[in-house]
């Protein structure tokens, strides 16, 4: 096992510095709430402006994207190596496989198999799949390949156990606004964190604390702490119930590059920031389109702000 895995297993387990307690909750609810309100009110009623941290950095670094119009979505092997990459390392971490590189064509197999017999789709892409040629199939095998063993080499799996959730549903919460302001966190892990019980380091349990894997292309930006804090706030409020997440865990494949946020509510109100401002510019742009084309709303009649990752 390399140093660097074992740094990252170590993030991914230590016990969390910081915790975000119910009241610090809701302070951040409120000024997020109250922020993204001032933004969206004027919008078309059945407007819609959708929140994802692929929105966040565009409005960042490519703010002028924000009000341009999109192609028709047509799939394509990027579009499919998450999915089927992470189902992939799921089952090497079960011991299925012993490398995503022999999982990945079984994996997308039995999904195209169970389509076929039963119409129910578990990634959405069978059908376009299924229509591959064989030179197309080989396209998208080896860059869900390369994308999996890139998560699969980050840490030593024998070591995390039960303590860790590979993939798993996106985080939707649904701000109160005048307008519908949808907010979606996608994390490729998470886990459980130890805890310290009258000195000793334990095994964390369900409903403890826990940390956020999320894996990107490229490089940092200069607002991964936003970025990463983001996804720990839209967790925070899909599940009040549940703590925030402690901690969130940023790997950068391409650069061999991690980064880490500890969760406190000083993060999180940075996390509201770059909401809110990527509210207020989506929702600019989203009235500058619609005064230049006159009564252009999308298909369903609703006005999208923004589109998701």
């Amino acid at each position: 096992m390399s140093g660097r895995t074992d740094t990252i297993n170590e993030l991914v387990r230590t016990p969390p510095t910081s915790f975000v307690d119910s009241l610090a909750r809701a302070r951040v609810r409120d000024r997020l709430v109250d922020g993204v309100a001032a933004s969206v009110g004027d919008l078309p009623s059945g407007a819609l402006v959708e929140v994802t941290l692929a929105s966040i950095r565009r409005a960042r670094s490519h703010p002028e994207a924000l009000g341009q119009s999109e192609e028709p979505f047509a799939w394509k092997p990027v579009f499919v190596r998450r999915s089927l990459g992470l189902a992939a390392v799921r089952s090497c971490a079960e011991g299925r496989f012993a490398l995503p590189s022999a999982a990945v064509g079984p994996v997308a197999d039995q999904a195209v198999e169970e389509w076929e017999r039963t119409g129910q789709r578990t990634f959405h892409w069978e059908p376009w799949f299924a229509g591959l040629g064989v030179g197309g199939r080989a396209v998208v095998l080896a860059e869900a390949a390369a994308w999996a063993t890139s998560l699969w080499a980050a840490f030593d799996w024998t070591t995390l156990n039960s303590q860790v959730r590979i993939g798993g549903m996106d985080d939707l919460w649904t701000c109160p606004a005048p307008r519908t302001v949808r907010l979606k966190g996608r994390s490729e892990v998470r886990t459980r964190l130890d805890m310290v019980v009258d000195g000793r380091r334990i095994a964390g349990s369900d409903g403890g604390p826990s940390a956020l894997v999320s894996v990107s292309g490229g490089v940092p930006s200069e607002g991964w702490r936003e970025d990463l804090a983001y996804l720990a706030l839209v967790a925070g409020l899909r599940a009040p119930d549940r703590p925030v997440p402690a901690r969130v865990v940023g790997l950068w494949p391409d650069a061999a590059e991690e980064r880490t946020v500890e969760i406190d509510e000083a993060a999180l109100d940075g996390a509201v920031d770059r909401v809110v401002a990527t509210v207020a510019m989506t929702a600019a742009a989203a009235r500058s389109t619609s005064d230049d084309r006159p009564g252009c709303t999308s298909d369903s009649g609703t006005l999208v702000g923004s589109a998701a990752a």
